[in-house]
């Protein structure tokens, strides 16, 4: 028996409970099991609700207790807390795969790479592969339907946890292209479940792919949301990019572990292109990296640079990834520079990624790359390059070379973007090392784990970044056509699609002769209605209506039409018309271009008498 009052809770010793115990709660009237339409809490109780977690554990055990009489609570109040799990537990190896990832060939098209860690030897190392079937388990495959696959590479490496870590590479060859695959891996005996990846296609077509910067800290914690929500978003990606620093001890055990739980079930659907951040060296490169990352050995040729240094073309896009960790080897640097001004000028892909770790223009503190600026910017700009990812920062900023601005919301130059996963953050910087080296910051971020979304299309190329809880954060479009010319398009906004946008090629300029104002911004083909308004009529009508959208009202009805212009395929619109004749000696002008997406104008023009 044990008995209950107000302030006191019994619980008695023998047949197998624990040594009696008297907890003391706060003196208040319970309420009653009958009023439960009028709960009553009182301000004691609230406070007791906010304390400690062993607090709440005795209520719950006081509640466990009283229902039925006889319900179990906690085992013990004041217990100590329950021991962590040992890593060596947690990551240790057994017969069945795990870390199973993919990664590109040279030939992604027409075959694929698979890595996975498991405790078998090479003998028996294998994998089985068939075009992916409408179902499995009772239903078997055909006859011949799957192929078996022995392993090429079996590579035990030591760990910090007490044992090796040995990782299995199959490479699946004379795939068709643009072909769902389902494959397993294993021992013959202990198998990983099934799963499906889809080959290259043979030339371009629409895809998707996902930019990650640093993962680095709390990989365990902070990052698996991260990574399943940019899955969740994209679930058909074919590659994922990481621009280094994946961990932040290069030959750590359980970090490697953790990162590969982050992933999950993901590494081995989506492609990884991944390349080192300096965390990824600890007296020479992670002996983790090759094992598990059996890139194309397609780079300058450095055994230092082997698996670090490579580019794989897939689908229209070519990926460049360098190694930055080099920038005080004059040796490897020039090596890496020559291969890469090499890829870039004989690139039969529309599209061009490079990935690097330390970024061309630095976000935060005081940090600078000038060998990688120095050595590598001028190529990225020379070539066109589309997107440069990196990490190192462990902040978000993007931005571009002060010369390529065409517009308040248009530029022509490439995108210089730096990001991070993981849960470790700097403070941003102000922006000074794109500023001080003649670039700009068009957007940054402070404090944010973020993912990014690129879709590649045939003319366009869209990239988003989100917030770990999927809230947007930036984005642009890249538009290019086939001749290479190129737009960098800021996502629309009601701000940015009104004011003066418009250039003119001459603010001055006689009566009936040519003036030529060009606007960028626009959809391919959208169709703009050139006017004129009188300038001082446009300032006195700006100081009355506050709303723009009533003032675009007035003026799309009351200027003066010039006529009608439609953007061409990368958003750029260029038009030429001759100025009005005037009656006094100086009359000025605004030029105002009303479309369904943009209402925009000029600087004032002055139009004098001949």
């Amino acid at each position: 028996m044990f008995t209950w009052r107000p302030g006191d809770l019994h619980v008695p010793a023998g047949r197998g409970w624990v040594n009696a115990v008297t907890c003391r709660a706060p003196r208040t009237e319970l309420p009653s099991f009958t009023d439960r339409k009028k709960p009553h809490v009182s301000n004691e109780r609230k406070i007791w609700l906010k304390g400690s977690t062993q607090a709440r554990l005795a209520i719950a055990g006081v509640g466990a207790l009283l229902v039925g009489g006889i319900a179990f609570g906690p085992v013990a109040f004041g217990a100590a807390a329950p021991p962590r799990y040992p890593a060596a537990e947690i990551h240790k190896p057994s017969p069945m795969p795990d870390r199973v990832i993919l990664t590109p060939t040279t030939t992604p098209a027409t075959s694929q790479k698979v890595t996975w860690r498991a405790e078998t030897t090479a003998e028996f190392a294998q994998a089985e592969i068939l075009e992916s079937p409408k179902a499995l388990g009772q239903v078997l495959p055909a006859a011949g339907a799957v192929t078996n696959v022995k392993a090429v590479a079996s590579t035990p490496v030591n760990t910090t946890l007490g044992y090796a870590s040995t990782y299995h590479t199959v490479e699946f060859t004379g795939l068709k292209a643009n072909t769902r695959y389902t494959y397993r891996v294993g021992d013959g005996t202990n198998w990983s479940e099934w799963t499906d990846f889809t080959t290259a296609a043979a030339d371009f077509q629409p895809f998707s792919f996902i930019y990650y910067g640093d993962a680095q800290n709390y990989i365990d914690s902070a990052v698996p949301r991260v990574f399943r929500q940019a899955f969740a978003e994209r679930p058909q990606a074919k590659v994922i990019v990481n621009a280094g620093d994946l961990i932040d001890s290069a030959n750590s055990e359980e970090q490697w572990g953790q990162w590969y739980k982050a992933g999950g079930f993901i590494d081995g659907q989506v492609n990884n292109v991944s390349i080192p951040g300096n965390h990824e060296y600890s007296s020479g490169l992670s002996t983790f990296w090759r094992p598990q990352f059996p890139y194309p050995d397609n780079g300058p040729g450095n055994p230092e640079l082997k698996q670090t240094a490579y580019y794989v073309d897939y689908q229209g896009v070519r990926f460049i990834g360098l190694d930055s960790n080099y920038q005080s080897n004059a040796t490897l640097m020039a090596s890496q520079t020559a291969w890469l001004e090499n890829l870039l000028k004989n690139n039969p892909n529309k599209w061009t990624v490079v990935t690097f770790h330390h970024p061309v223009y630095s976000t935060t503190g005081t940090r600078n790359n000038p060998q990688v600026r120095d050595q590598w910017g001028p190529l990225l700009e020379k070539y066109g390059v589309d997107l440069v990812l990196q990490g190192h920062d462990h902040s978000y900023g993007r931005g571009n070379a002060k010369t390529a601005r065409k517009s308040a919301t248009v530029h022509n130059g490439v995108v210089y973007v730096v990001s991070v996963s993981g849960g470790k953050m700097y403070a941003l910087n102000n922006g000074e090392n794109w500023t001080g080296n003649g670039a700009e910051v068009v957007s940054k971020g402070q404090d944010v784990q973020l993912y990014q979304l690129i879709d590649v299309d045939k003319g366009q190329l869209r990239f988003e970044a989100r917030y770990a809880n999927g809230q947007h954060h930036d984005g642009f479009l890249v538009r290019k056509n086939d001749k290479g010319e190129r737009t960098v398009n800021e996502i629309r906004t009601e701000q940015n699609t009104t004011g003066e946008q418009v250039a003119v090629d001459k603010t001055t300029v006689r009566s009936r002769e040519d003036i030529t104002v060009s606007a960028y911004g626009y959809d391919p083909g959208e169709k703009v209605a050139v006017f004129l308004r009188d300038a001082d009529q446009a300032k006195d009508e700006r100081a009355r209506v506050r709303d723009w959208r009533d003032l675009w009202k007035l003026w799309d009805r009351d200027s003066s039409l010039v006529g009608f212009r439609t953007a061409d395929e990368l958003g750029r619109l260029t038009y030429t018309f001759k100025a009005p004749s005037v009656s006094r000696k100086d009359e000025t002008y605004v030029v105002y271009l009303s479309s369904e997406h943009q209402k925009i104008t000029s600087p004032v023009v002055t139009v004098t008498k001949k």
